[in-house]
């Protein structure tokens, strides 16, 4: 018997193996049609396999790994991308351009120098500045004091329906030169975008409510085509998780219509003692200067908050008003022009826990009681230093931030019930409570109070 050449048993193995690699080929194909897809071939290990039988969707759920040749899953197959353009698009119209004028009034009615003093006689020189007399001398623009200077102001608003548009309070409101006052903006329009449906027109504005607590307040806008405008709709802002997806809308330093995107990135945020009935959203969604007011979106395409703040020299951690806070307000803003919140008449302070063991509570949750207001509603009920309120109608009291806010949620008049641990032992205390004084009164109040160092404003 002759060996077999070694080129024939070359020809047979390659023939073997191309047998096989066609089984296994065909298989594979025979494997896809049964499940309904045909795959593409793989020249090279490592190549995604894609799915040709349909398109891919937004609504796909999370990659899913697929094992390689040696069974680890090395390779991932991605969902599509899901475009934010139709959720812009549908939205974007509610978002507005607010800009504002102030002209300072300087104290005692005094006038600013004129702009040409010799119309107004030859100042005297040895009182008016170097800079002053060399400017006027070359011709060049008279240096006028802070005060006297114009200040222009740009923001965003939300247009909410009925002329009437929501944004924050220091957009339209600032503080005049020397004066512990606010006052509006002198001169404030609102521009729509241009794919409103009036095509992007200017309006004048009037601020007819504000609320510094909550750093909103309420425009009216009149014009013949403002019944035409698309209105936002405000959300549920108590339904939003941490990790949810947002968009915001604004006028950062100018350049309108600016649309970012980010998530959630905490809740329940107090930015300090003055900002406790904000109760603000945290949100990584790019926030500049411009975007006061402007809206935060969820996926849904509601307002879920009002941009507010930044914390200057970071990077992409922004706050906003919780739509549910502005909802709650509104009525009252747009009826009264203001916010009447009910008042305790007790300065609160957070608990440590040290406190916790000395006053013997299971934890540092709950409102400790400073000092209390004579006179005030919860000094006629019995309320006391050192008490601690864990509960207010039942509701758990998780710390002094929280009561505030309870409590000026309410309406004045309102009858409430206290949990309150005082020696050890939990006590229920019925009151009523009364309208928010003035805050500067409050202020005065405060400083006739002794030991107030470190303290919570009164509630």
């Amino acid at each position: 018997m002759h060996p077999c050449p070694w080129f024939i048993v070359r020809s047979i193995g390659i023939a073997l193996a191309s047998v096989s690699l066609l089984g296994l080929s065909a298989c594979r194909r025979q494997t896809d049609r049964s499940a309904g897809t045909q795959t593409t071939q793989r020249p090279q290990t490592g190549q995604v396999e894609q799915a040709a039988s349909r398109p891919p969707s937004v609504a796909e759920g999370p990659s899913t790994a697929r094992p390689g040749n040696d069974g680890t899953p090395n390779q991932r197959v991605l969902g599509a991308v899901p475009s934010l353009a139709p959720l812009v698009q549908q939205v974007r119209a509610a978002a507005v351009n607010i800009s504002s004028r102030f002209r300072p009034r300087l104290a005692g009615g005094a006038r600013p120098a004129p702009a040409y003093p010799w119309f107004g006689g030859q100042p005297d020189q040895s009182e008016e500045d170097p800079m002053q007399r060399f400017l006027r001398f070359f011709g060049g623009p008279e240096l006028r004091p802070p005060e006297a200077s114009e200040v222009r102001g740009l923001g965003t608003g939300i247009y909410i329906g009925d002329g009437l548009v929501l944004t924050n309070n220091h957009v339209v409101e600032v503080q005049d030169p020397g004066s512990p006052d606010f006052r509006p903006m002198d001169d404030i329009k609102v521009k729509t975008d241009e794919t409103s449906p009036d095509g992007g027109r200017e309006y004048s504005a009037k601020v007819i409510g504000n609320d510094p607590k909550t750093d909103l307040a309420l425009l009216r806008i009149e014009g013949k085509h403002v019944n035409e405008l698309k209105a936002a709709v405000l959300g549920d802002s108590d339904a939003l998780q941490v990790g949810d997806h947002v968009v915001a809308i604004g006028e950062p330093f100018g350049l309108e219509a600016t649309v970012t995107a980010g998530i959630v990135s905490a809740k329940e945020r107090t930015l300090s003692p003055d900002t406790a009935y904000s109760d603000f959203l945290q949100t990584d969604a790019s926030i500049n200067p411009g975007n006061s007011g402007g809206p935060l979106f969820d996926l849904k395409g509601q307002v879920v908050g009002v941009n507010t703040a930044i914390i200057s020299g970071a990077n992409t951690i922004g706050f906003a008003v919780p739509s549910s806070v502005a909802k709650q307000i509104l009525p009252q803003l747009r009826d009264k022009g203001r916010v009447v919140r009910a008042y305790l008449g007790v300065s609160l302070q957070p608990i440590t826990q040290d406190m916790a063991e000395q006053l013997g509570l299971d934890s540092t949750q709950g409102a400790l009681v400073a000092d209390v207001e004579k006179d005030g509603p919860a000094a006629k009920a019995g309320v006391q230093p050192g008490d601690v309120i864990v509960k207010l109608d039942g509701k758990p009291i998780h710390d002094s931030l929280q009561l505030t806010r309870d409590i000026g949620a309410r309406q004045p008049g309102a009858d409430v019930i206290l949990d309150a641990v005082r020696d050890h032992k939990h006590r229920e205390i019925k009151l009523k409570l009364t309208e928010r004084p003035d805050e500067r009164e409050v202020a005065a109040r405060s400083r006739r109070m002794p030991g107030r160092s470190g303290r919570r404003p009164e509630r």
